[in-house]
């Protein structure tokens, strides 16, 4: 089996095969575009395909994962293939010029030169631009870019216009710092909100449902943070082995304030992704108990399992309600990339549930 067919990192549906099969298609036929966007909710997965695609255009067996060409683009280290990320917040335009250095050079190996640019929505306003006229006049055919982010929304959009764009649905817990926590967040969030519908549902006194509503709370930020002091740890490690170097000290001093930054950010983007999952489990539920409210069946429903616990539980319900909780969701997950306060936002939305009934 070629590489690139079935990553497991990646959700086994429709999109995905798609994309797989687009691309493989340009693959095997030789006609490749020059420019490719992949976007989805985590830049890790995403770089790993991106260098099974690099490793599948020059292989001569459209990516075999065995002869060294695969080998050593799989690693990073293949010289047609060059890998650039920003350096702390933002992308500079020194290092788009570098990017079309090493693409206007002559490569001494046979296929085509790749760039794949991680976390592109951080390049600032000259490098984007820099990049733009890159992409709209390639070296030449053998040139192929290929742009990494979580944030297409950030994206210039000329840039996006001259790209061939493919979301990618991935599996969320993959290369994570624990991801066998976050079965620990999905079954905290759904026994949660089944203990607090069934108070509010049978009448129990406001005071207990505050309780459950605030240790939900309390629960699912004690594991995030778990999770999130995996990235400091990394860290750390990292700085520890800087610190012994033999660099130069002011070469180690700006390394380490380019890797705090980095690491900053990666924790910052890991918070606002779970945040956004957490949102996500809990709108599939008020979807149910709407769709439930409305006279749907059980193969109607995002989580079939609670068809019968939902029809016990919203007797009393109050459909508008719960469209306010919705819309107060949706206003929370915009403000995910500012500064949302986790707690209150989770606070809010927890308690509101004790309201959706009449």
């Amino acid at each position: 089996m070629k590489i690139l067919q079935n990553p497991d990192f990646l959700i086994d549906d429709d999109i995905n095969q798609s994309n797989i099969k687009s691309l493989s298609g340009m693959i095997e036929s030789g006609k490749l575009a020059h420019a490719f966007l992949f976007y989805g909710n985590n830049i890790e997965p995403l770089f790993k395909i991106a260098l099974e695609f690099a490793a599948s255009i020059n292989c001569k067996d459209n990516g075999c994962g065995e002869c060294l060409i695969c080998k050593n683009t799989l690693k990073g280290v293949y010289p047609n293939v060059m890998i650039v990320e920003p350096e702390g917040n933002i992308m500079r335009i020194e290092e788009i010029i570098e990017v079309q250095k090493f693409m206007g050079l002559t490569s001494y190996n046979p296929g085509k030169k790749i760039c794949i640019i991680k976390e592109s929505e951080l390049m600032n306003q000259e490098a984007a631009n820099r990049l733009l006229k890159t992409l709209e006049d390639p070296p030449d055919d053998n040139s192929v870019f290929v742009l990494l982010t979580e944030d297409i929304s950030a994206m210039l959009p000329t840039v996006t216009s001259r790209c061939l764009t493919y979301g990618w649905n991935l599996r969320f817990e993959e290369n994570k710092p624990d991801k066998n926590d976050f079965g620990i967040i999905d079954k905290y969030l759904n026994e949660g909100i089944k203990n607090i519908l069934v108070n509010a549902a049978e009448g129990d006194s406001e005071g207990d449902s505050t309780i459950i509503s605030l240790n939900l709370t309390l629960k699912i930020l004690g594991v995030l943070k778990r999770m999130e002091a995996a990235f400091k740890a990394d860290m750390e490690k990292e700085l520890s082995q800087i610190r012994s170097s033999d660099f130069d000290k002011s070469y180690i001093n700006k390394y380490i304030n380019i890797l705090k930054s980095k690491y900053k950010r990666k924790a910052g983007k890991f918070h606002s992704l779970a945040m956004s999952r957490i949102f996500d489990i809990i709108s599939a539920w008020l979807e149910d108990i709407i769709a439930v409210g409305y006279g749907a069946q059980q193969e109607g429903l995002n989580y079939k399992e609670n068809f019968s616990f939902i029809r016990k539980n919203i007797k009393n319900v109050k459909i508008e309600k719960i469209f306010k909780l919705v819309k107060l969701i949706e206003e929370n997950r915009i403000y995910l990339n500012y500064s949302i306060n986790s707690e209150l936002a989770l606070d809010n939305i927890f308690l509101q549930f004790q309201d959706i009934y009449e």
